[in-house]
């Protein structure tokens, strides 16, 4: 029979069963078989005497277009480098997939524009403190299973990329005065300053500056049933689910331009030390 070893093997299967079968010492045995100490080790604590296996134990299908626009469109959202990305994947939307294969269905990040702003600890030292809100609106087209008609209300802090959003069937200026209280309620950072893309919002007795920019509202249609894309949503509803993300992302995960710190953290202790 054909005996088929890995190339770098320099023991056979005989050797190994005499090793996992002998009495003598381990360097007894590198020595009489002219061999290491640690290959010695490592087969005398295996069971079998053939080769391991090279091919992934997982191996991942490969990802539907929509989740592959879903993942670029949270990458450049929320700005998560790839760790943070991947947690947000694989632990918030349910999308089992592995770093590598993750890496490999992100586009290229586009080129920052000068003067952009720096993030995290970086921002900090350039005198830049998280004092501004981002807010924007998306128009959403879910399948009839999942609603059909839907508005996205997203924010981002963008030094530290904390997050906040949510699901509604309709949108009205006193629903968005609510939400953005909400908003500014749940968020650690002393902001002063807020800028809207796509609606404009009064806010009364706050010394907040709002400016408002206008932005045409392409409705994001998905024909899918949003649990053929997000597995989550198999067990979790898509308004409870968008809450949950954010989450995981703020408190979930520490970040190294953050200073070893989850958004949540790095913005309370800056307002803890003000």
């Amino acid at each position: 029979m054909e005996i088929k070893l890995h190339a770098n093997a320099t023991t056979t299967p005989r050797v190994r069963r005499y090793l996992q079968q002998s009495d003598k010492s381990d360097r007894e045995l590198a020595a009489e078989l002219g061999i290491s100490v640690t290959t010695v080790r490592r087969w005398r604590n295996r069971r079998q005497v053939s080769d391991n296996l090279t091919t992934p134990k997982v191996i991942h299908k490969a990802l539907r277009q929509e989740q592959v626009a879903l993942i670029n469109a949270l990458r450049d959202a929320t700005g998560a480098p790839l760790d943070e990305l991947l947690h947000l994947v694989n632990d918030g939307l349910g999308i089992a997939v592995s770093r590598a294969t993750l890496n490999r269905y992100l586009k290229p990040v586009a080129v920052k524009q000068k003067g952009a702003l720096p993030q995290g600890v970086k921002a900090l030292k350039a005198g830049v403190m998280p004092h501004r809100l981002v807010l924007h609106h998306v128009p959403l087209s879910l399948h009839m299973d999942d609603g059909g008609e839907q508005h996205l209300l997203w924010a981002r802090e963008p030094i530290s990329g904390w997050c906040y959003a949510r699901l509604y069937a309709g949108v009205s200026q006193p629903l968005l005065a609510s939400w953005t209280t909400a908003l500014l309620e749940a968020c650690p950072a002393d902001i002063q300053s807020i800028e809207t893309f796509g609606f404009e919002i009064a806010l009364t007795g706050r010394n907040i500056a709002v400016n408002a920019h206008p932005e045409k509202q392409n409705t994001l249609q998905v024909t899918l049933p949003l649990a053929d894309i997000i597995p989550r949503v198999n067990v979790e509803e898509a308004g409870s689910l968008l809450i949950g993300l954010c989450e995981c992302y703020n408190r979930g995960k520490a970040q190294k331009k953050l200073g070893e710190k989850t958004p949540q953290a790095f913005l309370e202790a800056l307002r803890r030390e003000d």
